[in-house]
């Protein structure tokens, strides 16, 4: 009913001349209705490559832990080579992703220090090439896809060059041809996939809004909806990007700041390929799992959270905490994982948060946002609601030992508390009990309330 009340219109607007036929080719200007999605089911991780030697064990661990996204990252001799796009790299974990119904997203890897390997980033053409190449074989409905025999699967995210702003060594026009180049090969195929530059880190970092220029050389390509939005990693980190006492560090603040400064007014999507809480060497020797556990339950909302221009509806696509697949050995700041497959020892206490969110929001979808002024989430699903709120100075206007909790459906029994470390207390409500006021509650860390 929608496709045709659009097509409808069409004729009607280029009459009146309220658009014009140039505005009309904008993929943005007219936009199917997004469809619910459960909060789980935004969370991912990676990364993933063409080497898919350890990608069952991986993919097998991340099914464990309820998450549904993957990175898969691709380098230049693997996705283009003798003049033309090479897609047949990635079949085995294309398949694989498949198999443990993880979905994936793509990322093009390129790195300006590649030149002097020999290796040019190239032009439009290429780009363009490549995008559509890619489109054409994994998306939803595509060759890889048809040929067996699978259905409404594939990939329909794709992005590149993952933190451009930290080498800076891609020129602007250069960037801004290969990023419009692959999404209009992208959209040759099919205009409703996504394509999204890939993750910058100088928002986090620098508080550069500008994302070391690179943010206004794609603006107009955010702003037509030539890109669908920005993937902003986001490092929390005690000295440099601390969560305690201040919200300029969120996701969603550095969103904001970001769109202001590029002069954005399309409403773009929020995306994180990349976020965690930094595991600090001494003498923060304060910083247990425990304490990182804290934070992180608060990072991922806010990440989760990330809302639009109006300030409530979501615009979080997905969001990824790295590095969930390496040990703290591996990976000596973000390693989240201890357990590998035939291991005795248990997840950390920052994985055993993230499966504790999968579990309290199963089935369930944003109901009400409001990470900028209260710092809660309201969300519902068959048989439960749920609060969320960030009791942290800085993220909310109401901070501090007491919250109360309002509007709870008649029908529900109880009410469960839950912190970091897992359910906290059980609070049986009377018949009809529609208002409960909690006290006692700790600051500077972020509550999940479940009345069900």
């Amino acid at each position: 009913m929608y496709l045709l009340a659009a097509k409808t219109m069409i004729p009607f607007l280029l009459l009146t001349g309220l658009v014009t036929n140039s505005e009309l080719s904008s993929p943005s200007i007219i936009e199917k209705p997004a469809p619910e999605r459960k909060v789980a089911s935004l969370l991912g991780g990676g990364n993933f490559t063409n080497e898919a030697a350890h990608s069952t064990n991986d993919l097998t661990y991340m099914r464990k832990l309820n998450i549904s996204w993957a990175r898969l990252n691709l380098y230049p001799q693997y996705y283009y080579s003798k003049q033309s796009p090479k897609t047949d790299s990635i079949e085995k974990v294309i398949s694989d992703m498949y198999s443990h119904k993880i979905t994936p997203m793509i990322l093009f890897e390129y790195y300006g220090s590649y030149e002097k390997k020999g290796i040019p980033i190239g032009d439009y053409s290429k780009w363009f090439s490549i995008g559509q190449a890619y489109a054409e074989t994994y998306r939803p409905g595509g060759t890889w896809a048809a040929e067996r025999g699978i259905k409404d699967w594939g990939v329909t995210v794709f992005s590149a060059f993952n933190e451009p702003d930290v080498e800076r060594t891609i020129p602007y026009e250069k960037y801004y041809q290969a990023l419009k180049g692959l999404a209009d090969g992208v959209h040759s195929v099919d205009p409703d996939l996504k394509v999204i530059p890939g993750g910058f880190s100088s928002q986090n970092a620098f508080s550069d809004w500008s994302l070391k220029g690179y943010g206004p050389a794609i603006a107009e390509l955010l702003n037509n909806g030539t890109l669908d939005g920005l993937d902003l990693h986001t490092y929390y980190d005690d000295k440099y990007a601390p969560i305690l006492g201040t919200y300029k560090n969120s996701a969603q603040n550095n969103f904001d700041q970001i769109k202001k400064r590029l002069g954005l007014t399309r409403d773009i999507h929020f995306y994180s390929t990349e976020f965690n809480v930094k595991q600090s060497k001494p003498p923060h020797s304060a910083q247990t799992e425990e304490y990182l556990a804290k934070q992180f339950l608060t990072a991922i909302w806010d990440n989760l959270g990330v809302v639009k221009n109006d300030g409530h509806t979501p615009a979080t696509q997905f969001a990824m905490p790295w590095s969930l697949l390496q040990t703290g050995q591996e990976d000596k700041l973000y390693g989240m994982r201890t357990e590998h497959e035939g291991s005795a020892s248990q997840t950390v206490s920052r994985t055993k948060v993230l499966q504790l969110v999968t579990e309290v929001t199963a089935d369930a979808s944003f109901e009400y946002l409001d990470p900028k002024k209260k710092g809660e989430y309201v969300l519902t699903s068959p048989g439960k609601k749920i609060w969320v709120w960030q009791n942290v100075k800085g993220w909310s206007n109401r901070t501090g030992p007491t919250y109360q909790i309002d509007n709870i459906p008649s029908g529900a029994k109880e009410l469960a508390v839950y912190r970091w470390n897992g359910l906290n207390e059980v609070i049986p409500l009377d018949d009809g009990k529609r208002t409960v006021t909690l006290n006692n509650l700790n600051q500077d860390e972020t509550y999940m309330f479940v009345a069900r």
